[in-house]
C-alpha cells in the first residue's frame, strides 16, 4: 500500500565518500578519460538513433541561421531599475542554448559545417563582461553593475563554465585546428572567472556552502566538472578542489530529511537531488569508484521523491515554487533509477512521454546525458502507490485507484515548515485531481522578478495565505519562519491530517487547529474537515483555486460538470475567474477560478468542505 517514502530513523553514517588523501591517490593512479564521447569518437556519435541525429543536425542548421541575441547594458540595468529578470536572462540563456545546438550538430555530423557557429558562440560568451546574472550579483544600493574587480560564482557562472569546458572536451582538436589561441583563451577565462574564484570560496564568504538548498550541489556539479577538465596536470590542486565541493555536497545530503522528501518542490528536485546525482557520477567516473557512492538507502529515497509526487499523467504536486508540470526528462529519471536501483523511479521514467529527441536545454551536459542514456524498457503504467507519505517533509498523497489514478480521485495534503527554501504559506493546503484533471490546485510560482526573493516576497498573492486554502482568521494568515510548522499524519489508506497548532503567529489566536482529509475509496468523494480552538470568536475565510470552470453556485454549493462542492459551517461568498495570472502561471493553468468561502466561529468550532463526484470514472 505504501511506497516506502517513510523515515526509518537516523541514516547510517555514510563511509563511501573518499577523503582528500584517497582522492589524490586515485587522481594519480587513474588517468582522466572522456566523460562523454568526443566528436572524434565516430562510433559513439554515429551509433545514435538516426532520427535523433537528424533532429540534432536540424537544430544546428536552425541555430546557424539565427543572429546571436544581444546582451545590453540597458537590459542588465532593468533588474535594478524595474525588477525585471527576464529582460537580461532571456537572451543570456538563448545564447547558451544556441551554442549547445551548434556543438551537438557538429558532433553528430563532424564535417566542419557548424564550426564557425561554435566559434562565434564561444566568442560571444567570452565577450560578456560577467557570467553571473544580475539577480544573483548582490548589487549594492544605488549600483546597477557588478564590481569589476571580482567574478561572483553563482549558479549560472558555474553553468556557463561547464558549457564551455564540455565544448572543449567534445571539440578541442577541431577548434584548435582553426585557432589554438581561442582554445587557450577559453581555458584562461574558465580559470579566471570560474575555477580560480571557486577556490577562494569558504564557509565565511559563501552562504550556499551550508548545504541548505539546490545551490550547493548545482554549483558543485558544474564547478567540479570544470576543474576536472582544467586541472588534470595539477593533481594536488584538483584534489583540494574536489574535496572541498564533495564536503559541501555531503552537507546537502546530511541536511536532507531521512524520508527523502524535497522541501523545494518537484521542479527543484532536478536542480538539487538531480544535480547531486550528476556530481556523484562525475566523481565516480573520474576516480574509478565503481559505483560505491550510489549504494545508499537514503539516497534512493531522495531519488524516488518525484515518483511519489507524480499525481497522474504529467501532473505533479506543485508545492513551493514548483510547477505542476515540471517537464522531467525521462532519460535522466531512468539514468538515476539505474544508478540507485529504484523501481518506482524507473516506472515514472517509462510512463512519462519519451523525449524523442530530448528537449533543448541550455546545459550541454544535460543534453549529452539524455542522448547517451535512452530510456530502457517498454512503457510502464504501474508503480503508483495507494499512499505516498513523507513524515519528515510533511506531505501525503492518497490515490483512489493506484493502478489507474487517471480514472479516479487523487488528493494531497501539505505540511512542513514556513521556513522552507522557495517557501509559500501552504501549511494545510490540499489539492484534488479527478479523472486525470486538476480540480482544486496549488497555483505554484509566477514569473521571477526582483521581488520574488526579496523582503517583500510574501506580498505576492500567490505565495501568501491568499494564494492557498488553509484557513485565515479575521483576515490574518500564516507568516514566514522555521517556527511555523505543521505535522502531517496518515491513518490507513483513506485519511490524512495536518496539525496546524503551530502554523500561525500567536497574534492570530490559534490554540489548536487540525485539518483532516478523507478519501472515500468506493466513490472517490473527498471530505475536508477543520476543527479549531481559538482565542475568541473569529471570521473564517478559505480560498480555493479551481482549474475547472464552475457551472453554477449558490451559498452552500459549487457545481462543476462532474463534481459538486458542498459546505457545512461556511458559505460560498464568491466565485470568479482569477484575472491575475501571469505568463508563467498561464503555461500551467491557462485559466483558474477563485472560490471564496466564509463563515464565523466561536472560540471552539469546526467546518467542512465536501466534494462529491457523479460516479463517472
Amino acid at each position: 500500500m505504501f511506497n516506502g517514502c517513510v523515515s526509518d530513523g537516523a541514516a547510517k553514517k555514510e563511509s563511501a565518500f573518499p577523503d582528500r588523501e584517497e582522492i589524490l591517490a586515485r587522481l594519480k593512479k587513474y588517468p582522466n578519460r572522456p566523460y562523454f564521447p568526443p566528436a572524434s569518437d565516430r562510433k559513439a556519435w554515429e551509433g545514435l538513433a538516426p532520427a535523433l541525429r537528424a533532429e540534432l543536425i536540424r537544430r544546428a542548421e536552425k541555430a546557424a541561421q539565427k543572429t546571436w541575441p544581444q546582451l545590453t547594458a540597458r537590459d542588465y540595468m532593468r533588474f535594478r531599475r524595474e525588477g525585471s529578470r527576464v529582460a537580461y536572462e532571456d537572451p543570456y540563456f538563448r545564447r547558451r542554448g544556441q551554442l549547445v545546438d551548434l556543438v551537438a550538430g557538429e558532433c553528430c555530423e563532424h564535417s566542419g559545417r557548424f564550426m564557425d557557429g561554435v566559434i562565434e558562440g564561444l566568442w560571444q560568451i567570452l565577450s560578456e563582461p560577467v557570467w553571473c546574472i544580475p539577480a544573483h550579483e548582490g548589487l549594492p544600493r544605488g549600483e546597477v553593475f557588478p564590481d569589476p574587480s571580482r567574478f561572483r560564482v553563482d549558479l549560472f557562472n558555474a553553468d556557463t563554465g561547464r558549457i564551455l569546458s564540455d565544448t572543449l572536451c567534445l571539440l578541442e582538436p577541431e577548434i584548435a585546428k582553426i585557432s589554438p589561441a581561442l582554445v587557450e583563451r577559453v581555458k584562461m577565462e574558465l580559470l579566471r572567472r570560474v575555477v580560480g574564484p571557486a577556490e577562494k570560496l569558504n564557509d565565511e564568504n559563501t552562504w550556499w556552502f551550508s548545504g541548505r538548498n539546490n545551490w550547493t550541489v548545482w554549483c558543485a556539479m558544474n564547478l567540479s566538472g570544470c576543474a576536472i577538465s582544467l586541472l588534470e596536470n595539477e593533481p594536488e590542486r584538483l584534489a583540494d578542489f574536489l574535496h572541498t565541493y564533495l564536503t559541501i555536497s555531503r552537507r546537502f545530503y546530511d541536511r536532507y530529511p531521512a524520508d527523502g522528501g524535497c522541501g523545494e518542490g518537484p521542479t527543484y528536485w532536478r536542480a538539487s537531488v538531480g544535480r547531486y546525482i550528476q556530481f556523484l557520477d562525475r566523481l565516480d567516473h573520474r576516480l574509478h569508484l565503481g559505483g560505491r557512492l550510489f549504494k545508499d538507502a537514503k539516497l534512493r529515497r531522495m531519488c524516488e521523491y518525484p515518483a511519489g509526487m507524480n499525481l497522474c499523467g504529467p501532473w505533479f504536486l506543485s508545492t513551493n515554487d514548483a510547477a505542476p508540470r515540471p517537464g522531467f526528462s525521462p532519460e535522466f529519471l531512468d539514468f538515476t533509477a539505474r544508478k540507485v536501483g529504484s523501481a518506482p523511479l524507473a516506472g515514472l521514467a517509462r510512463r512519462l512521454p519519451r523525449s524523442q529527441p530530448p528537449k533543448v536545454r541550455p546545459a550541454l551536459n544535460d543534453l549529452l546525458l539524455d542522448i547517451f542514456n535512452p530510456v530502457s524498457g517498454s512503457p510502464d503504467k504501474g508503480h503508483f502507490a495507494a499512499v505516498n507519505y513523507w513524515p519528515d517533509l510533511g506531505i501525503a498523497v492518497l490515490r483512489e485507484k493506484p493502478a489507474h489514478p487517471e480514472k479516479g480521485t487523487v488528493v494531497t495534503l501539505k505540511g512542513g515548515s514556513n521556513g522552507e527554501s522557495h517557501n509559500h504559506f501552504d501549511l494545510g493546503h490540499f489539492t484534488i485531481m479527478r479523472a486525470n484533471k486538476p480540480l482544486i490546485v496549488d497555483i505554484g510560482a509566477g514569473v521571477y522578478t526582483a521581488q520574488t526573493f526579496s523582503e517583500t516576497r510574501y506580498q505576492l498573492w500567490y505565495i501568501n495565505s491568499e494564494g492557498h486554502n488553509a484557513p485565515r482568521f479575521s483576515d490574518a494568515g500564516q507568516e514566514y519562519g522555521d517556527e511555523y510548522v505543521s505535522r502531517v499524519t496518515v491513518r490507513g489508506d483513506s485519511e490524512t491530517a495536518a496539525s496546524l497548532d503551530h502554523a500561525y503567529p500567536p497574534a492570530v489566536g490559534v490554540k489548536h487547529l487540525t485539518r483532516t482529509v478523507k478519501l472515500d475509496r468506493k466513490t472517490g468523494n473527498v471530505e475536508v474537515a477543520d476543527s479549531a480552538e481559538l482565542a475568541g470568536p473569529r471570521e473564517v475565510k478559505i480560498t480555493l483555486y479551481s482549474a475547472v470552470e464552475p457551472q453554477s453556485h449558490d451559498k452552500t454549493c459549487v457545481k462543476w460538470s462532474n463534481a459538486v462542492l458542498e459546505t457545512d459551517g461556511l458559505a460560498v461568498s464568491s466565485v470568479a475567474e482569477e484575472r491575475r495570472l501571469d505568463a508563467h502561471m498561464k503555461k500551467s493553468w491557462h485559466r483558474l477560478w477563485r472560490i471564496d468561502l466564509a463563515g464565523k466561529t466561536d472560540a471552539s468550532g469546526g467546518w467542512k468542505i465536501r466534494f462529491r463526484f457523479d460516479g463517472k470514472k
